[in-house]
């Protein structure tokens, strides 16, 4: 009796002894775990109240500017809050918006442009462009990274894009849609409105630079912006293809986009090869302002252009019974097309001396699927 109680004893000293050697080796799972998640590099997109940039004094202007230029190098992303836009201007150009993706698709083909070359702005049908596409023409990418980003899957939206309106510019006059009737009074207002809004946002950046205030106004005294609006519709019983999303990863090519848009969706990778993808945060009245192609090339890469996209909205129930339909509007401030953007500053330059105008249309004309040379 004796001899059987010790082999119990020495059963159960086991089992606790393999027990406690589990729980070490799951303890030591989840560490390895944590340190594994805590080296991925993590993304925050500031919110920067600009009030005091355009209202403010000298002092709090460079406080602002320090911001957007902070936000500049650590991400090349960031939401403006006090902007001061009257909510008029954007809800009348925002309300002719949706009023004319609703019409039939037959009047709004009348506006695709026949030679984007020529005329880059017009409507674009559903499923008209692939913005990876633009991406994977830069040619400071390496083949197997830019081959990554060539994919042939259309993107899941419409679009309606305008350019500028000042004959110096260097395009044809502006084609309006007939209807709405008020598109074309509420797009010219907002057009303008962004306009002026990006010229004190380069301001911001030349203080951040450290150049004087005025620097990039002789880069935009005929500037060749546009301004597109994106519709991504519901889409039920929908199987996106594999890789489709409702904007594939791209950058923006010109000087800043100022975005303006009604729900969540849109994510941010530091330009990494594969990319770990962050949500921008969705603002209420805000602006999310982000560099494009020709800003991180001025700085030598020390700002960043930043990798980003449109995901699909979650399949559930819910969505299923409630529509998913996603607007946005967004103002690319492009600089003059004859401008020459040569690195700022450097005796290491990267670039060589580039033309706003050609690099621009390189990059758009891929996108929509056409050759380059």
């Amino acid at each position: 009796m004796y001899n059987l109680y010790i082999m119990n004893n020495i059963r159960i000293l086991i089992i606790i002894l393999l027990i406690i050697l589990i729980i070490n080796n799951v303890n030591s799972l989840d560490n390895n775990n944590i340190l594994s998640t805590s080296t991925i590099e993590q993304v925050t997109v500031p919110v920067i109240d600009i009030s005091s940039l355009l209202n403010g004094d000298k002092e709090n202007r460079i406080n602002v500017a320090k911001q957007i230029g902070k936000a500049c190098i650590d991400v090349g992303f960031f939401v403006i809050i006090g902007h001061g836009i009257d909510d008029t201007i954007i809800n009348n150009a925002w309300n002719a918006t949706r009023n004319f993706f609703d019409l039939s698709e037959e009047e709004k083909s009348q506006y695709i442009t026949i030679n984007e070359a020529e005329y880059p702005f017009g409507y674009s049908k559903f499923g008209g462009e692939v913005l990876s596409a633009g991406k994977a023409a830069d040619p400071t990418l390496s083949n197997d990274i830019a081959g990554g980003y060539n994919s042939k899957v259309p993107d899941l939206k419409e679009m309606f894009s305008l350019g500028p309106g000042n004959p110096l510019a260097g395009f044809p006059s502006r084609r309006w849609p007939i209807n709405p009737i008020e598109f074309e009074s509420s797009w010219a207002i907002y057009y303008d409105t962004m306009a002026n809004l990006a010229a004190q946002l380069l301001k911001a950046c030349a203080i951040a630079l450290e150049l004087p205030e005025n620097y990039f106004e002789q880069f935009i005294d005929h500037h060749a912006s546009a301004l597109r609006a994106l519709n991504y519709p519901h889409l039920e019983n929908y199987i996106p293809l594999p890789g489709q999303l409702r904007a594939s990863a791209h950058t923006d090519y010109g000087s800043l986009t100022i975005l303006r848009s009604d729900s969540p969706g849109l994510q941010v990778s530091k330009d990494k090869h594969p990319p770990n993808w962050h949500d921008v945060p969705f603002v209420e009245n805000g602006f999310i302002v982000n560099l494009g192609d020709l800003m991180k090339r001025w700085t030598n890469d020390v700002w960043l252009s930043t990798l980003h996209r449109v995901v699909n909205p979650p399949q559930t129930d819910e969505t299923c019974l409630t529509s998913t339909r996603r607007q946005s509007m967004a103002f690319f401030h492009n600089l003059n097309r004859d401008a020459v953007v040569k690195v700022l500053n450097s005796d290491n330059p990267k670039y060589e001396p580039i033309i706003a105008g050609d690099f621009l249309m390189q990059k758009h004309l891929a996108a929509q699927g056409l050759a380059t040379n």
